[in-house]
């Protein structure tokens, strides 16, 4: 008789991977770079919103959502609006 051995991964999800292996840094030089009248700090501040909508999308993926980031915009862009979400 044989036996059968099943092998399983600890498999990180992608989302997950993505979050630890972008460098927001490296990121924030390139926008910098590419827009040379804002300064670092803006730059880094859009990288770490590109970093953080693509991770939300990935995860909504993941998840097997059918949404999509374009329905939380609204959301995502509320610290314009005159209430405050803390």
């Amino acid at each position: 008789m044989a036996k059968i051995y099943k092998f399983t991964r600890n498999k990180k999800a992608y989302s997950e991977e993505f979050l630890a292996g972008v460098k927001p840094e490296i990121i924030g030089d390139f926008i910098q770079e590419q827009n040379p009248t804002m300064s670092i700090k803006a730059a880094d501040a859009m990288a770490l919103a590109i970093i953080y909508s693509t991770y939300l999308q990935l995860v909504l993926d993941e998840e097997g959502s059918k949404e999509s980031i374009d329905n939380y915009k609204d959301y995502i862009w509320a610290a314009n609006d005159k209430k405050t979400l803390h």
